[in-house]
């Protein structure tokens, strides 16, 4: 059984938004290695929009192209803070092996519209995870690191009519990690979004991994962005320093 809760805030000169969130997982031992893990979560998003940066069509003069700080707009009066809550629910099965999950999000379709006048609900989201650890060197083969691992994960994600697919596939050699990912989407015609590398290295307590995506863009595809990410991780947890000679990524020694 735990806790979780957590919160952040995004601010720019027009949109101000905050959330809350509150997790609760329970642990449910299924047999000697094997985890059942339901949990639920309730979030509450507070989002608020600066008027003083939305010109509307009447405040613009077609001649001189005089921009009038008045407007008479109805959506002005209509435009307001958006304030909702949002329920989550989701089921893991775990061991140090593989792993099987089911996470739904959005479960009250909260309206999610600025306009007072109009309901626009946020639909619910359904994702499937799965992932297994091959051990490639059970034996301990000489020529071989001592600790190899491969990581299989995917996730698919359901929204309404469309499919987001996420496949990776890293391998741990000891410290270093070096994976592969493909992003691909199934909006009106299926569609190979990117292709990504990483790297990665762990040393106590800290994580450091780089990784970039390369998009695949064409003609009626779905898009996909560059994204180069970099990331630095510190768990103050005495289990990881403890367990770090394992490298593995499916461990159940903390239940």
């Amino acid at each position: 059984m735990g806790f979780d809760f957590n919160t952040y805030k995004v601010q720019n000169a027009d949109l101000d938004s905050s959330l809350a969130r509150l997790s609760f997982v329970y642990i449910v031992q299924m047999n000697s290695s094997t985890y059942f893990l339901p949990g639920v979560s309730l979030g509450y998003r507070n989002t608020s929009v600066s008027l003083n940066g939305l010109i509307f069509e009447d405040q613009i003069n077609q001649t001189t192209g005089f921009i009038s700080p008045e407007t008479i707009a109805p959506l002005g009066e209509r435009i307001g803070n958006q304030s909702y809550p949002d329920l989550g629910a989701s089921f893991l099965i775990h061991s140090e092996k593989f792993f099987t999950g089911l996470t739904l999000s959005h479960l009250n379709q909260p309206n999610t519209s600025f306009d007072k006048e109009i309901i626009q609900k946020l639909p619910v989201s359904i994702s499937i995870q799965g992932g297994v650890e091959l051990d490639i060197n059970p034996y301990q083969r000489s020529f071989l690191p001592e600790n190899l691992f491969l990581f299989l994960y995917h996730n698919i994600r359901l929204i309404q009519k469309n499919t987001f697919l996420t496949f990776s596939q890293e391998l741990q050699l000891s410290n270093f990690s070096l994976g592969l990912n493909q992003k691909a989407s199934l909006v009106n015609q299926f569609n190979l979004n990117s292709v990504g590398l990483s790297i990665g290295l762990s040393i106590e307590n800290f994580d450091f991994a780089l990784q970039y995506n390369f998009p695949l863009r064409q003609l009626n595809q779905f898009y996909s962005p560059s994204v180069f990410e970099l990331n630095l991780t510190f768990d103050f947890s005495p289990f990881i320093r403890n367990n770090r000679g394992l490298f593995k990524r499916l461990q159940t020694e903390n239940y």
